[in-house]
């Protein structure tokens, strides 16, 4: 029998410190302590339609972004990029659209985008996470 509630005070709190971290991204002053490490990541979902709006670690090199999913087993969002699938980012207070896709172990792409992100966070374990590759669409 499940107990009730054991899951949603997590999630609460990781709804919050998302928000928070939101609204510090499109915060003038405040942003540029996040800007270097995160960016907000929105997309319509794959199978609902709704809009899918969150915080993400990320490196890059050049028009990629590389974005660890770490924790993937209580994540559901990175599933949209199974196939190629289109996404806005606001980064460092430019919004830019591009296509994100999955990376999986295994995939030719793999040790290139690991070493994108270990490169920008190497105290974090890329491992065998997910990882979401977005190409970003030249800027006009």
């Amino acid at each position: 029998m499940a107990v009730m509630g054991t899951r949603h005070p997590a999630r609460r709190r990781w709804k919050l410190w998302n928000a928070f971290t939101l609204r510090v991204l499109h915060t003038p002053l405040l942003e540029r302590l996040a800007e270097q490490q995160v960016c907000e990541l929105r997309f319509r979902a794959r199978h609902s339609g709704g809009e899918v709006v969150l915080p993400v670690m990320y490196a890059q090199h050049d028009d990629l972004l590389v974005v660890l999913v770490g924790g993937p087993e209580g994540k559901r969002w990175w599933r949209n990029f199974t196939m190629p699938w289109r996404v806005e980012v606001f980064l460092r207070g430019s919004a830019r659209s591009g296509v994100g896709h999955l990376v999986r172990t295994g995939s030719p792409q793999r040790p290139e985008a690991a070493r994108i992100y270990g490169g920008r966070f190497p105290d974090l374990a890329v491992n065998d996470d997910p990882i979401v590759v977005i190409e970003l669409d030249p800027v006009h």
